[in-house]
């Protein structure tokens, strides 16, 4: 299962590098956006990728019994697709039998792209904390450790600073017998800071 968790990851940023090589050639600087360097290449402005996002965000898993966790994420776009920042959820889980709670926080990277006019793609990686409390009848088992979440979704636009994004994302938490590997549904509210 490491070995599974470590490919991902090392997948996943892998692409994210050649994207972004990719992404700085796209975009054409101008006088004001940027300055020369001695080599001729071009340096962007500090204020050029200063596109950050914040939301709320509700993840449902449907493996756990009613699961319903709510949190909030933040990104910082590092050039014009590619954006890094962190995460963080809490909720609780099941009936009267077996529940729990369950909080988890870390960092996460993506990158999207455009796919129609207000309609766009991203993907990406969720990687940090998790622990809770699980109660199965008389029985208590407290349960934490690593979370890596990869996910893939869809955004929409709904005004010009706000999006609406639905998501699927793979949990993957080694030492939770309740959540590792568990599929998640995921929405979100961003609000787009310039």
């Amino acid at each position: 299962m490491k070995n599974i968790i470590v490919f991902i990851i090392s997948i996943f940023f892998s692409v994210q590098v050649f994207a972004q090589s990719e992404d700085s050639q796209d975009v054409t600087p101008t006088d004001q956006t940027a300055k020369t360097s001695l080599a001729g290449e071009y340096i962007y402005a500090d204020s050029y990728f200063k596109k950050s996002k914040t939301g709320v965000l509700l993840k449902w898993l449907p493996t756990t019994g009613p699961t319903v966790f709510y949190g909030w994420r933040f990104v910082v776009y590092n050039t014009e697709k590619f954006f890094i920042g962190g995460t963080g959820f809490t909720g609780q889980y099941g009936g009267p039998d077996d529940y729990g709670t369950l909080t988890a926080a870390g960092m996460t990277a993506g990158w999207d792209f455009t796919i129609f006019d207000d309609v766009y793609v991203d993907w990406g990686l969720s990687a940090g904390g998790v622990g809770g409390r699980n109660a199965q009848g008389t029985d208590t088992i407290e349960e934490g450790g690593v979370l890596v979440e990869p996910w893939f979704g869809f955004n929409h636009k709904l005004g010009e600073n706000t999006d609406f994004n639905y998501s699927f994302s793979l949990w993957y938490a080694p030492n939770s017998k309740t959540y590792n590997g568990a599929l998640a549904f995921n929405m979100r509210i961003d609000f787009i800071i310039n």
